[in-house]
């Protein structure tokens, strides 16, 4: 045989060989794309009762506090404790006053999203203990640098970020004109806030 022939076979084999498995990765992509249709579809039904913060939360929050809602355990109270573990470990400082301020904001959050904004009241609570992970995560790393903390550096993300959970739920009829925010009128993080009698009042049957 000569070496012609030989490397035209070679040429064929090499060519077969492409088609193959060309073949056998469009099949792979299209099982691939059948899986992840499917896994899709199970991801939308398992969160089905959780429409506005279905890929919308960060991390694999939404599946962590969406188990803890299902078993019956209160996420207004996961939130505090998140809240004031952290706070016991902040010498006082402005850092310290700016993170109990953002507390109170919650309060007055949550309650302007259970009178303006659609969602059922555990879709806002998941959304504002997600908050409060990430912010929690956050200060922790501030507190192991100086436990007295300098007030600007709860004036940016992602403590900030409170303000952008009112834009997860879409606004009711009754919404006021303007949306709630959490700056003041020089631009100052975050506002002074009354905090909510009425989250006050769940709080406190929850033994808070």
């Amino acid at each position: 045989m000569s070496i012609i022939v030989v490397i035209l076979l070679a040429i064929i084999a090499y060519i077969l060989w492409r088609i193959y498995r060309q073949k056998e990765e469009e099949k792979e992509a299209v099982a691939n794309e059948k899986s992840e249709a499917e896994w899709e579809q199970e991801r939308k039904e398992r969160f089905k009762d959780y429409p506005h913060l279905y890929g919308k939360l960060e991390g694999n929050w939404l599946d962590v506090f969406a188990m803890q809602a299902e078993k019956g355990l209160p996420l207004l109270k996961i939130a505090f404790f998140l809240m004031l573990h952290e706070s016991t470990k902040i010498d006082y400082s402005e850092g310290s006053l700016k993170w109990d301020t953002l507390w109170n904001s919650t309060e007055e959050l949550l309650e302007h999203l259970e009178k303006f904004h659609e969602g059922s009241v555990v879709e806002h609570e998941i959304a504002v203990t997600t908050y409060w992970q990430i912010a929690a995560g956050a200060v922790g790393e501030l507190i192991k640098e100086n436990p007295a903390i300098e007030g600007s550096k709860l004036e940016v993300e992602p403590y900030t970020n409170i303000e952008k959970i009112a834009a997860l739920f879409p606004k009711k009829a009754n919404h006021p004109p303007k949306e709630i925010t959490f700056f003041d009128e020089k631009g100052g993080f975050p506002r002074e806030s009354k905090s909510s009698p009425h989250i006050r009042a769940k709080m406190k049957a929850l033994g808070l």
